[in-house]
């Protein structure tokens, strides 16, 4: 599984302080977060790593690409959030399989990319505002393991979940767009930046 390198997070780390110095309200965008990634990949000259990064691309197999010695790897940044224990994503539209079951699960279970995840939370109290992120590496294999015949509708929704604890829903009101939640306690998480 691909890591970023300490240099990289402290890179990382200061693009997201210039960024909250420039913008207050909220937290950065996913486009955005993918751009700061990659900008961090790319500032650790030593670790000889090599990334490619479509701005604004809709390759749905990789956001970025990076190559590590002998050894491609395909990153999903995604923004999410931790909820209650779980960690959340929104992931691709699926309305291009036309509510086939069958083709959808086989896309997600074949799915190879890796996904570095940026949970975010703003505190807003009497200290002031603090916006508080973390990387969160999510093994692929927790993504896997599903069952075409598992997928049970829930109210506008359809659901399963697969033997990590991984609820998988497809929501037909947003295009099918799949959302996961992914046990905090199954992920790898970095210390968190309080800016």
């Amino acid at each position: 599984m691909y890591r970023l390198t300490p240099h990289m997070l402290q890179h990382f780390r200061r693009s997201l302080r210039q960024y909250h110095r420039l913008f207050s309200a909220g937290r950065c965008s996913g486009w955005q977060l993918e751009e700061l990634i990659y900008r961090a990949i790319q500032s650790d000259n030593a670790a000889q790593h090599h990334a490619q990064w479509t701005e604004r691309g809709h390759d749905d197999k990789a956001d970025i690409r990076v190559t590590d010695r002998d050894r491609r790897y395909d990153l999903q940044i995604k923004s999410g959030e931790i909820k209650r224990g779980m960690l959340v994503l929104s992931g691709h539209r699926l309305t291009r399989f036309n509510r086939d079951f069958s083709a959808i699960t086989q896309y997600l279970a074949g799915a190879r990319n890796e996904i570095v995840a940026v949970p975010y939370r703003r505190v807003d109290n009497e200290e002031g505002r603090k916006h508080i992120y973390r990387l969160a590496y999510v093994n692929r294999q927790l993504l896997t393991d599903l069952d075409t015949d598992a997928w049970k509708q829930k109210g506008k929704q359809w659901v399963q979940e697969n033997r990590y604890g991984v609820r998988f829903s497809l929501h037909p009101s947003m295009s099918w767009q799949i959302w996961w939640r992914i046990p905090e306690s199954q992920v790898q998480l970095t210390a968190e930046v309080s800016i």
